[in-house]
């Protein structure tokens, strides 16, 4: 008898938390994103609207930036979802400096059945903020290297335009996403390299030739937190060229998605190589160091 009582004071004591959206908001709050972002929305309304609505929990889902003073001194977090969905961009471990950045590693190009999601216009991660407090600009920092040395230069382009006249301010991985995806400084070949490095890596090891390019790389790496790194290497030879490469050809795949998913490729090309022209470097301009 005493055990029945226990039970229902106990379904009673839950009820009242599950009632008492204040209560309900912390616990939701401590949740791991991908339950917030799947299941926990489909319990009732009452769960979805608070979830869409509550800014604490908008903060956790990385939808909504936050304030400096509202983490550690400096404290700097990397989307723990997208770290583990887009693993290539994301900093890791004893990574070493050859590294080369791959399509191939990604959830979506490991598994077929996930490709439609992945390229709908509405998928969440798209609207997700790389990191927590947000990033505002990615840094670019493009390497010629030729017979006669390398030249290197470095700019910036800002969060998206369109994603901050919705209100969402700060980097989102879909702009990171696309600058990989369609810039064209980006074609995965023998003769092009192509990685994301963060601030947050450690450690970095970045050793070119030129004393200079390696401070220039360094200063750009400081000042935004976040650099997409390229390499080409300047063919002077006929005959050079090569069939396309098996991360080329991944590349190629996923851009054909998103035209069968109705997105115009043409003008995200344009839109991305527009931002990068008007971008700027540590000292005003797209210049060659």
């Amino acid at each position: 008898m005493a055990s029945q009582f226990d039970d229902v004071r106990t379904k009673s004591a839950i009820n009242k938390v599950m009632d008492t959206p204040e209560i309900l908001e912390m616990i939701l709050a401590a949740t791991d994103m991908r339950t917030l972002l799947t299941s926990a929305q489909r319990v009732c309304r009452d769960w979805a609207s608070l979830i869409r609505n509550s800014r604490s929990i908008q903060k956790a889902l990385f939808f909504i930036p936050i304030k400096n003073s509202e983490r550690g001194i400096g404290e700097k977090i990397p989307n723990p979802l997208l770290t583990e969905t887009f693993a290539s961009f994301f900093p890791a471990k004893n990574r070493p400096d050859s590294y080369r950045f791959d399509f191939r590693d990604l959830v979506m190009t490991r598994d077929p059945l996930t490709m439609a999601r992945f390229v709908r216009k509405d998928a969440s991660w798209r609207k997700m903020l790389v990191q927590q407090p947000p990033i505002s600009e990615i840094g670019l920092f493009h390497i010629y290297h030729a017979m006669g040395g390398d030249s290197a230069e470095s700019a910036s382009i800002p969060a998206d335009k369109k994603m901050q006249e919705c209100g969402y301010d700060g980097l989102r991985m879909e702009r990171l996403v696309e600058l990989l995806l369609f810039s064209c400084r980006v074609e995965f070949s023998p003769f092009t390299q192509a990685r994301v490095y963060w601030s947050t890596e450690e450690p970095i090891s970045f050793d070119r030739s030129s004393q200079y390019i390696n401070d220039a790389f360094y200063r750009t790496l400081n000042k935004f937190g976040l650099v997409v790194y390229t390499r080409e290497v300047i063919q002077c030879s006929v005959g050079m060229s090569r069939p396309p490469s098996a991360e080329e050809l991944t590349r190629r795949e996923i851009i054909g998605a998103y035209t069968e998913c109705g997105v115009d490729v043409d003008l995200k090309k344009r839109d991305l190589e527009d931002a990068i022209s008007e971008g700027t470097d540590l000292r005003g301009g797209f210049t060659p160091y």
